[in-house]
């Protein structure tokens, strides 16, 4: 097996004496042009992970190699393999879109011409935009601006904090074209969401994280098919909940609000007698969903909370 492009092995950090630890002996290993992700409400450790990585923090114990570089011993080498774009990019305000990127490549000794500024410009959907300052772009293009200066010094692996946090569902399916197209260039991809679509639809593999400490990690197929969870059937119906239990298939029940909930293994054949329930008592069936087994079954199996709520805290 080749080289990791980041290795992790016992890292533990904190942010001072008398709080608890943000990381708890994190052991983790991502290969070379993975889409690595790591899925944790807020609080959970994410972002100080990175910023181990990153060199932005020390960890207290533990090792951290990137591209089999330790960051705490050769911090200047290890940083020239990454491209970095940050939970909030501060950027400079007085300059233009196309002169912003120019600076952050001039910083890893990368000297842009007019030309590469522009076709480097356009893949990140931002031509038309070279000339304005970044102030005036709207959140999406702003994500992709940062995207953009993430990878202006053409690393090798790239760490994206939250990149699609607070956007609209158009400006975060454009960052994550960004994300595959960055991915298919070879790259080496480490993102941090609580968004459990978003590890679905980009990541390879998934480590889960809460409280500071790895409580999984594999494949987002893998890590559902371990559950042995069956399909959950919602529907808003009066049912009580001892009938409901006793139809074809059911092998729990219970409500969510106006909603019933019944994960079932027939899911065809529970509908089939659902519907013939409200038809025979004349009680209203409506918005019905079948919803398959996801990452947040995983986290609340794992974690025994839901990772909506934990990411609400």
């Amino acid at each position: 097996m080749s080289q990791p492009s980041l290795e992790i092995s016992g890292v533990t950090a904190g942010y001072g004496h008398g709080r608890p630890p943000a990381l708890r002996e994190v052991s983790l290993s991502v290969q070379p042009g993975e889409i690595f992700g790591l899925l944790g409400p807020n609080g959970a450790g994410k972002s100080t992970l990175l910023a181990c990585v990153e060199g932005l923090h020390r960890p207290s114990a533990g090792t951290v190699t990137v591209g089999g570089l330790d960051v705490q011993r050769r911090p200047e080498a290890a940083k020239r393999l990454l491209g970095i774009q940050l939970q909030k990019t501060a950027l400079l305000d007085d300059l233009t879109v196309g002169e912003l990127l120019e600076v952050y490549a001039a910083l890893y000794e990368v000297y842009l011409t007019p030309a590469q500024t522009d076709e480097f410009l356009a893949r990140f959907g931002l031509r038309e935009h070279r000339r304005a300052l970044a102030r005036r772009l709207s959140g999406g293009q702003q994500q992709r601006l940062a995207l953009a200066l993430a990878v202006a010094n053409d690393p090798q692996i790239v760490l994206l904090d939250e990149p699609t946090s607070a956007l609209d569902p158009h400006a975060r399916r454009a960052v994550w074209d960004n994300i595959r197209r960055m991915h298919d260039e070879g790259r080496t991809i480490v993102l941090t969401t609580h968004a459990m679509e978003e590890a679905e639809a980009l990541c390879g593999r998934v480590a889960i994280i809460d409280q500071g400490r790895i409580v999984a990690c594999d494949t987002p197929a893998q890590l559902v098919a371990g559950l042995g969870a069956h399909p959950v059937l919602k529907a808003a119906i009066e049912l009580p909940l001892a009938e409901a239990r006793a139809l074809p298939g059911v092998r729990a029940a219970h409500y969510a609000g106006q909603h019933l909930e019944l994960e079932t293994a027939e899911p065809q054949a529970t509908l089939a007698a659902l519907q013939a329930y409200a038809a025979q008592t004349g009680r209203g069936l409506s918005d019905v969903r079948l919803r398959q087994p996801n990452l947040e079954d995983v986290f609340l199996a794992l974690t025994g909370r839901a990772l909506a709520a934990a990411a609400a805290l």
